[in-house]
């Protein structure tokens, strides 16, 4: 019977070899593995991030567009009551109590709080956002000759996060056009407003030639 002979120097070498190799090969199969396994989102930062939010940044300035159609977007803007005795404006149609802004989201997009038309960029903001997402919708308005400018808050869904996407749209308004809430004939030309800041001011009053009322950036903001 032949005796087992202690390895030599050589095949004990060759030996722990073979074992790094395996050890590296199955560690390199967990790394692989587990990168995999990581799900990317649109918080996870760097060019994966800035593509997401480009891409809601265009979803909201196509919204912006279709609602444009037919104008819209300047009916929403116009969708205010007016008194019918002094020709005073009193607020947005169906404003929400209680909030910053004049509507909450949900009502922002139904039809039977703003009507058909006024409803239908909030209508395409909530039916296209993804759940948890939050916007706010301000009208941006001249105040006088020289470009200043303020806003009045339509939706206010509370402080932007650094990740933050931001369209809008411009939109004319003339002193001839017409206040679009149910019920009332006043044109915009013969509104009188008792507080600044509450409506959007008539940039040339009291000119007949004018013609235009104001010029105003309808901004919406989601993150």
């Amino acid at each position: 019977m032949r005796r087992h002979e202690p390895q030599s120097r050589d095949e004990r070498g060759q030996a722990f070899t073979l074992e790094g190799f395996t050890a590296a090969f199955i560690l390199l199969i967990a790394v692989l593995f587990a990168v995999q396994s990581v799900v990317i989102t649109p918080s996870s930062g760097g060019a994966v991030d800035r593509t997401a939010q480009a891409q809601v940044q265009q979803q909201v300035q196509d919204a912006l567009i279709v609602a444009q159609q037919d104008g819209e977007l300047s009916e929403l803007v116009r969708f205010v009551d007016v008194d019918d005795t002094t020709d005073e404006f009193q607020s947005f149609h169906n404003e929400s109590d209680g909030g910053q802004g004049a509507y909450t989201a949900s009502d922002f997009g139904n039809s039977s709080q703003l009507g058909q038309n006024a409803s239908t960029l909030g209508a395409i903001l909530n039916g296209n956002l993804e759940a948890g997402q939050n916007y706010n919708v301000e009208l941006y308005y001249q105040t006088n000759d020289e470009g200043d400018r303020e806003s009045i808050s339509l939706v206010d869904e509370g402080a932007p996060s650094s990740t933050a996407v931001t369209a809008s749209y411009t939109v004319v308004l003339h002193e001839n056009q017409s206040v679009t809430a149910p019920g009332s004939d006043q044109q915009l030309g013969n509104i009188s407003i008792s507080e600044e800041g509450e409506y959007i001011p008539n940039l040339n009053p009291g000119d007949d030639d004018a013609g235009l009322y104001n010029v105003v950036e309808i901004r919406v903001t989601v993150w």
